[in-house]
């Protein structure tokens, strides 16, 4: 296992946990103009890198094995 490979799967997890904890965490996160909260749009931003960086360490896998 490349060590970018494991960086991506590292961060991969991280950004799903960053975003379950933004979902259904107690702070709320409301903008003063408009007074929406910003709670599912972030945590829909954190799962879709973590989808991006599993992609990454998905590829950088196939990359290795194609050698």
């Amino acid at each position: 296992m490349d060590s970018t490979e494991l960086l991506s799967y590292i961060l991969s997890a991280i950004c799903v946990i960053v975003g379950v904890l933004i979902l259904w965490g107690d702070e709320d996160y409301i903008v003063p103009a408009s007074g929406r909260s910003l709670r599912l749009p972030c945590s829909f931003l954190f799962w879709v890198l973590a989808a991006v960086f599993w992609a990454m360490a998905v590829v950088i896998d196939d990359e290795e094995e194609n050698l």
